[in-house]
Order: C-alpha cells, then sequence, then structure tokens
C-alpha cells in the first residue's frame, strides 16, 4: 500500500496526529468485535485515530466541515449513489464531503456501501453480519434481513479476513453518520475479484433493493502514481487529470464495459474499481451522474509522484430533460442517418462527447410526412450511449417499419419529412393503470404472454383520447388483446 493511501500519519507534518497514534494501536489490538448479551456482535472502527479523529467531538466538526463543501456538479433530484474516497480525512476529507453534502438534510431508511479489502483476496462479494457497525459517532444498526437476503445468493458470503481492520466501508460512515437525517440501517459489503459475469450477477442482487428510500455509495480512491505504477514522468500533475478524466467518462456514462476497457487499456490502479462496476450496473438506465471534486494528495503535499487522486460522483435515478442542443444534436444524427440510408450510402459515422447523450437509454424515432406516419422503430432499453441508439433505431424507422413494407421512403421525400425522437426513462411497472398512468405525459408498454404492444405518449394527445381509450387502444390494436 503506498504511504499516500493515504493514512494520515504517513506525513511528518501532521504532528497533531502522532499522539493519537499511540492510543490507536492499543484500540487496533483490543477491537475486533464486542458482544452483546443476545450473542450478536457489534462491529467496531478500527481507524479511529489512524484514518480519522477518535474524539467524538473533534471527528464530528471535522466532518461538518467538510460537509460544507459545495460539489462542483450536481444533478437534479435526490441522489440514488455516490461514489467517494475512502483515505485519510485530512486528504480526501473534502473529495468525500462534496459528495455527502447532496445528501445533508436527507433522509434514506438504508445505506448500501461497497468498499474493497486491502488485506486478504478473496472471489465474490463479503458481508460481515452483526447487530450493528460502532464509529466514535454512535452505532449504525445493520439491515440484518436485507444482509441475509443477499447471502443466499451463491456470490455472496462472510470472509472475515477481508474485514480485518479494513477501512473502506468505515471511512464513509462518519459521512454518512453527520450528513442523512435520521436513522438509517447499514449494508456493508466488500467486493472481492470478480468476473464482468459475477459484477452484473451482484449487481442484480443489489438492485433488487434500490428503492427510493435506498443510497447506494461505492468506496473508492483513484489513481495510485508511484511505486508500482509510475505512468507518467513529466507534466505530472496535467496527466493525472487526463487520466482521471478518461475514467469518469464510462462512469458518467454508467458504461461497465467502457469503464472496463479503461482499466485494461492503461492499468489505472484505481483500487474500488470492482466497487465502481458494480454500482455501474446497479444503477437504474438513465440515472444521471455528476462529478462532485477531482484534486490529488499532490495538490496538498507537492508530491504528485507518489500521489493518489480523489474523484467523487452523484447520481441521481431517472433521464432528465435534454437541453436544446441534445435534442439539436440528437435531430441532426436522426436526419444524416435517415438521407444516408434511403440514398444507399454508408451510414454516417458519428461520435458525440455531450455527457447528456452517453446515457443508456432507450428511444423511438418517428417519421411523419404531411401528418402521416412513414415509419416509427424504437428500442425499450440500450446497453450502448443514447446517440448510437438513435442512429440504429432512425435506420429503422426509414428502412425497416413492417407496415410500409411495399411503401418504403424515398429521396424524393426527404425534403417534406418530420422527424420526431422519443427519449424514454426507465420503465416501471404499474398496479394500477387507471391511477398511475398519466395521459399525455407517460407512454405504455402492455404485454401478455408472447403479446404486447406499445403507444408512445403523444398518442393520446394527438388522437383526443381519454384515458380508458389510450389504453384499451394499445391492447386491442397494438398487442391483439381484448380492449379491457
Amino acid at each position: 500500500m503506498s504511504s499516500h493511501d493515504l493514512n494520515p500519519l504517513a506525513g511528518n507534518s501532521m504532528k497533531k496526529y502522532i499522539a493519537i497514534s499511540i492510543v490507536a494501536i492499543s484500540i487496533v489490538v483490543a477491537i475486533a468485535v464486542a458482544a452483546l448479551s443476545n450473542g450478536q456482535e457489534v462491529l467496531k472502527a478500527t481507524g479511529a485515530g489512524r484514518w480519522y479523529p477518535a474524539d467524538p467531538e473533534e471527528l464530528a466538526a471535522q466532518v461538518d466541515s467538510f460537509l460544507k463543501e459545495k460539489p462542483d456538479s450536481a444533478p437534479d433530484g435526490k441522489p440514488v449513489a455516490l461514489i467517494s474516497p475512502h483515505a485519510g480525512f485530512v486528504y480526501s476529507g473534502k473529495c468525500a464531503g462534496a459528495a455527502f453534502a447532496a445528501v445533508k438534510g436527507l433522509r434514506y431508511g438504508r445505506v448500501i456501501v461497497l468498499g474493497i479489502s486491502h488485506g486478504g483476496p478473496f472471489t465474490g462479494a463479503s458481508i460481515r453480519q452483526a447487530a450493528a457497525y460502532m464509529t466514535p459517532l454512535g452505532s449504525i444498526p445493520l439491515d440484518q434481513e436485507a444482509c441475509s437476503e443477499l447471502l443466499e445468493h451463491k456470490l455472496f458470503s462472510t470472509v472475515p479476513a477481508a474485514h480485518t481492520l479494513e477501512h473502506s466501508v468505515e471511512n464513509e460512515l462518519p459521512f454518512l453518520q453527520r450528513a442523512i437525517r435520521g436513522k438509517f440501517k447499514l449494508v456493508p459489503i466488500l467486493i472481492g475479484s470478480v468476473t464482468p459475469a459475477q459484477t452484473k450477477d451482484i449487481a442484480r442482487r443489489i438492485s433488487a433493493l434500490l428503492d427510493g428510500n435506498t443510497l447506494l455509495v461505492a468506496s473508492s480512491d483513484f489513481t495510485h502514481h508511484g511505486r508500482d505504477y509510475v505512468r507518467f514522468s513529466t507534466d505530472l500533475k496535467a496527466n493525472l487529470e487526463k487520466l482521471a478524466t478518461a475514467a469518469a467518462k464510462p462512469i458518467l456514462a454508467l458504461d461497465f464495459d467502457g469503464f472496463r476497457k479503461h482499466i485494461t487499456r492503461t492499468g489505472d490502479t484505481i483500487c474500488g474499481c470492482n466497487a465502481i462496476g458494480v454500482l455501474l450496473c446497479a444503477l437504474p438506465r438513465g440515472s444521471k451522474g455528476a462529478i462532485a471534486r477531482y484534486y490529488t494528495s499532490g495538490d496538498i503535499t507537492g508530491d504528485y509522484a507518489n500521489s493518489v487522486g480523489y474523484l467523487s460522483f452523484i447520481f441521481t435515478k431517472g433521464a432528465a430533460m435534454l437541453n436544446a442542443q441534445g435534442q439539436a444534436t440528437l435531430l441532426d444524427v436522426a436526419r444524416k442517418t435517415i438521407e444516408a440510408a434511403i440514398e444507399g450510402k454508408k451510414l454516417p459515422v458519428i461520435v458525440v462527447d455531450a455527457p447528456e447523450l452517453q446515457g443508456h437509454q432507450g428511444a423511438f424515432v418517428t417519421i411523419t410526412k404531411a401528418g402521416k406516419l412513414r415509419g416509427c422503430i424504437g428500442r425499450f432499453t440500450a446497453d450502448e450511449p443514447l446517440y448510437k441508439v438513435v442512429q440504429q433505431v432512425a435506420r429503422s424507422s426509414a428502412l425497416e417499419d413492417p407496415r410500409f413494407v411495399n411503401q418504403r421512403l424515398t429521396a424524393d421525400e426527404l425534403a417534406a419529412i418530420n422527424i420526431e425522437i422519443s427519449v424514454l426513462s426507465p420503465m416501471e411497472r404499474v398496479k394500477n393503470p387507471l391511477e398511475e398512468v398519466k395521459l399525455g405525459v407517460h407512454g405504455i408498454y402492455i404485454q401478455r404472454g408472447a403479446r404486447s404492444g406499445t403507444y408512445l405518449p403523444q398518442v393520446a394527445t394527438d388522437h383526443n383520447m381519454t384515458l380508458e381509450e389510450f389504453l384499451s387502444s394499445c391492447c386491442a390494436n397494438k398487442a391483439g388483446l381484448s380492449p379491457d
């Protein structure tokens, strides 16, 4: 482990922590767990006095000062997930504080923290079951029901050695205790060695717990430069920032495969990359992310050759409305694609860097001429960036709509067509359509057995339908079901 991982005692300049470290030695030796009278364990913090102050008042004051850091950017809405560093608070505290500031004063009934093991290696995910987790700021009860539910799956187990003196989960807890309003239950998970398939399987189990009352936190520092990883020898600060920007791009796009490719291509030493991978796969499609803060330990110590990068992120659920520029870009992509497809040319190679067009969202492209439909094809889900989805369905709308097999769109019509793009938010199951579906706002997808049908929101408004007519028409005319 690099001295800049960063334990605040690593630097001689941090004199006020030296006396604390002497006390901490006896704490670390003595604390493993304390037993409650009912036989359940309370996990005690092992990092107090090493990674952060052991004194409750000093710790609370320090964390509160970090929570005053305003995020550099944040998506709209209540956060559903954060990525936060786990180094010594004097190093990474401001970066963590900028992310946790987004949940300050908010209520969550449950928090899932994804950490890593800096000690013994293991495969899969490990959960240390207990009654509670104790920090200098008090105890946090564990969500034993959720922990037990996860442990029923083969990829989840309890690996005690992985949790010994492990700080990646623990260092997030004081921020949660000072930021979140009221009590919450904790699900602490360490992510070990995992294949891409195992990552997605673990994420599916965790995503089932992500209701509107649950916060997901991935604990990770970023590039550890020096000793075992020396990528740059000149312009260190600028090159490290470029590497961090390259790592952040697929994270913001929820692009797990892209993030893996970044790690493979660069060898980037992001210690919590597996925890981040699980978070990326677990978040609802269409979630929006933003970078809360970035800097390196070199910005504090002056030593960039031996440094650790700190990046924190904030994620909110649901697809945000595209801004005017994003809408114009997608329309341009669709029109150029349709023109090339109809004229028999190769589709244009289009690369879009706008972050809001990188999300994995479904989309429909509707082509009309003089108010009459000339093609409409779409996809509900996607595993690639939005702008690529729009290009694919635009081509399909022009050439493959089965309703126009004998009257395909021609080049002579290009000047007269109108193109409409519908970007979809993640689908949600409804129990009572007559109460939950909002006319003109929600599109619907109805399925029974092998039959299914869909209507976009504008179908109701374009045809002056009532809600019952909207639902019944989709059943009868699109899904081939009884109107009721």
